[in-house]
């Protein structure tokens, strides 16, 4: 009992000095309880200070910003930017008109919006994602916004606009995001390096998915897509029923990872738009489209409104074998981030009565000249090009072996193209094809050219009478593939490689042989080591016919290992150097990053892929385009639909392209991969020198011009117009068209200038 009393005793005395030793550190501090200490107050006061413009809001709930409580941040010459520092949202203003340009739908018309749901706060917040938690194998990719988690926004105004700082209070995550104002454009700008993950794994986001947006109350409004040489989505009410959406990669599919079939045409352009009224906006992605989709959803599929945004990719989805021929395995999320400098899109905002596609299409032109360093072609009155391409060899299946196909040799080409000349067909651009060893099937190497075509002394013969004869040589040339190991390529160390490390092939179904992609950095290094020879041959340029200019492919290789990012800034580091060491550098369907290396496209896409709410093509690429580059559509030989392929080349403004042999048509028809029937010249002379004189007509005096406007005059009538008055109406009708003082014949076209016939 007593030894208990004493131990009270003692934690009794140890309380009581312990009360008193904090009671007097208190007191040392001059700090009681509910007081400040004054130099923690004084650095509050000057962190407050240094941040004057910073609010951090309190947990947000889905629901539109109020307009009131907007403030303004930027000013340019024509736009005030308007910001509301609870929501991140923002408005740009015209000053001229009033017109507004919102980052949130249109509160006018928010009451009738029939969506539910998480997609309800989806249309209202400024960000949703897709996450997916990788710690387990068995998590489905979800859905997600700030609003709809009731975020937390720290809000910081800068010298040109804001920038709002999304957290997600249940998945963790933290989006920075800079808006600007900067002349006739808003820029929204992802901050890759200040985003924060937590247990969950993001795979993308949209930020300010709902700008512009619009119902479908405008019944000429309509959503621009980069589908093809460009495609409208007509507002259209009735599309309940349909719930389809846009929703493509931008520059095309990544072998490396998964990729979803579809038949849409690959996005070329980096580009997207909306009109509606006298009001619209062109969206740019100008850093980081790389690592973009497009997203498109008309009236009805996801809400009420038109909407089109950037869908920024961070993670995509991969299969990952799990035996060595690639079949067996499962399918996963890449685990590193992609990770890009910026990832900027910028909205042009346009009003009045010129904001249509053509003006759009403008807009995008002066951003390529001002941004991108394209220049205007050289003036000059000669005749327009024509595009021969001529095909070498080939491959086809032989008793034994394989038999190699003679399709024109060196000296057969010269005398194609001064019989091309004799019929009046000036400027010839010839394009060599199939002129390495074995042909056109044949991969990898591709230097000396084989000897039974003429060797490289008749590649030589064969570009100085092209230029003699007032026109130019190219070479066709692939560097994605090889299937002969020449080069010193095998495949184990430089072939392309997915995610999963499998080795990746492209079907050559004629032969029933997989042909293997060359990693992308090998096939620089292979391509500019061949530029030295090119230039001893005397040839005028490349024309890049796979990857290089066209595609972009992640290399999981190890000895080559590659981003996307990389990859782009390897093409256009070739093709500059094309360019620079020869003299001209060409791609065929080329994408838009490859501009400004190319001066020429080749067989550039001129209509769209047919979607369910694709209503018309568009030439928003030609009209891009005219004037800073030549472009050809297919082939003439080949068309689907040989006359009205031949009008839209005519209407789009694109330059006559004909692929040819010397050979007797049919004798191809057996080969791997050049299996064209008629294809032999002497067949087609005639047509094509025709052609050639009525679109020398029409396009000769436009060469240098840029495409000032594009409209349709009447169902199937199409009319197009150059910045010096020029005009060419094309009638896809089989019956004539009556004009104002001018009569366009059935399937045909006319010319007029200044306003007047053109005789």
């Amino acid at each position: 009992m007593k030894r208990r009393v004493l131990a009270l005793v003692s934690v009794g005395v140890a309380i009581i000095l312990l009360l008193g030793a904090m009671f007097w550190l208190i007191q040392r501090d001059g700090t009681a309880v509910g007081q400040v200490d004054a130099t923690t107050a004084a650095g509050e006061a000057v962190q407050d200070e240094a941040s004057a413009s910073r609010n951090q809001s309190s947990p947000i709930e889905p629901r539109l910003p109020n307009e009131e409580s907007f403030a303004r941040v930027a000013e340019s010459a024509s736009l005030i930017l308007w910001a509301d520092a609870e929501t991140g949202h923002f408005k740009a203003e015209s000053k001229n008109s009033g017109n507004v340009w919102r980052s949130y739908p249109e509160p006018a018309y928010w009451e009738d919006e029939t969506t539910s749901g998480v997609w309800r706060s989806n249309l209202l917040s400024p960000v949703m994602l897709e996450y997916i938690d990788a710690s387990s194998s068995k998590s489905q990719t979800k859905l997600t916004n700030w609003m709809e988690e009731r975020g937390v926004l720290e809000f910081e105004e800068l010298d040109d606009g804001f920038r709002a700082t999304y957290h997600f209070n249940s998945t963790g995550f933290k989006i920075p995001i800079e808006v600007a104002l900067r002349g006739d454009y808003v820029e929204v700008k992802i901050i890759d390096g200040g985003i924060t993950e937590e247990a969950l794994s993001l795979l993308n986001l949209k930020a300010y998915p709902m700008f512009g947006s619009q119902p479908s109350i405008d019944k000429k409004g309509y959503l621009l897509l980069p589908d093809g040489s460009g495609a409208l989505a007509r507002f259209d009410e009735n599309r309940s029923n349909d719930k389809s959406v846009y929703r493509e990669p931008v520059y095309g599919s990544d072998l490396a990872f998964y990729n979803e079939v579809t038949n849409r045409s690959e996005v070329k352009m980096p580009v997207f738009g909306l009109k509606s009224g006298e009001q619209s906006f062109l969206g740019v992605l100008t850093e980081g489209e790389e690592y973009a989709k497009l997203f498109a959803a008309p009236a009805g599929s996801l809400g009420n409104g038109n909407w089109i945004t950037a869908e920024w990719q961070y993670r995509i989805k991969f299969f990952q074998s799990t035996d060595r021929r690639g079949v067996e395995g499962f399918y996963t999320f890449s685990k590193e981030r992609f990770e890009a400098a910026e990832r900027s899109v910028r909205y042009y905002l346009l009003e009045g009565e010129d904001v249509g596609y053509p003006a759009m299409a403008a807009k995008f032109r002066d951003y390529l000249i001002q941004e991108r360093g394209l220049q205007r072609l050289p003036s000059g009155d000669g005749d327009i090009p024509f595009f021969a391409d001529i095909v070498a060899a080939d491959l086809k299946q032989g008793p034994l072996w394989d038999d190699y196909i003679v399709g024109t040799t060196t000296g057969e080409a010269e005398r194609m193209l001064r019989e091309l000349t004799d019929a009046g067909i000036g400027s010839i651009t010839a394009i060599y094809h199939g002129w390495q060893r074995y042909g056109y099937s044949s991969h990898g190497g591709l230097l000396p050219a084989d000897r039974r075509i003429g060797g490289d002394k008749g590649l030589e013969s064969l570009a100085n009478t092209a230029g003699e004869l007032g026109g130019k040589l190219l070479l066709a040339a692939n560097y994605s593939l090889n299937n002969s190991g020449r080069g010193g390529f095998w495949s184990l160390n430089d072939g392309l490689r997915n995610l999963a490390g499998t080795l990746l092939y492209q079907p050559l179904p004629a032969k029933e042989e997989d042909v293997p992609i060359v990693s992308p950095l090998y096939s620089f290094r292979e391509a500019l080591d061949d530029l030295p020879e090119y230039g001893k041959l005397g040839v005028d340029g490349i024309l890049f016919t796979g990857g290089i200019g066209s595609s972009l492919n992640t290399d999981f290789n190890s000895r080559n290992r590659a981003t996307r990012s990389e990859v782009l800034d390897g093409q256009q580091a070739v093709l500059a150097a094309t360019a620079d060491g020869i003299g001209y550098a060409a791609a065929e369907n080329a994408s838009f990053y490859s501009l400004p290396g190319i001066s020429h496209i080749h067989r550039m896409a001129d209509d769209y892929s047919y979607d369910i709410f694709v209503d018309e093509a568009v030439p928003f690429a030609q009209i891009a385009l005219h004037g800073l580059v030549t472009y050809t559509s297919e082939w003439g030989n080949l068309r689907d639909e040989y006359r009205s392929d031949y009008l839209k080349s005519v209407e789009y403004g694109a330059y006559p392209a004909y692929v040819f042999t010397a050979a007797a048509s049919g004798a191809f028809k057996k080969a791997y991969s050049v299996w064209y029937y008629s294809m032999n010249y002497k067949d087609w002379i005639d047509v094509a020198a025709e052609q050639y004189e009525r679109l020398n007509e029409a396009l000769r005096d436009v060469q240098d011009a840029f495409i000032v406007d594009h409209a349709t005059l009447a169902p199937g009538v199409k009319k197009t117009v150059y910045e010096n008055g020029h005009a060419v109406i094309v009638n896809y009708n089989a019956e004539p068209y009556q004009g104002d003082g001018y009569v366009v014949g059935a399937s045909d076209f006319a010319i007029r200038k200044e306003g007047k016939a053109y005789e």
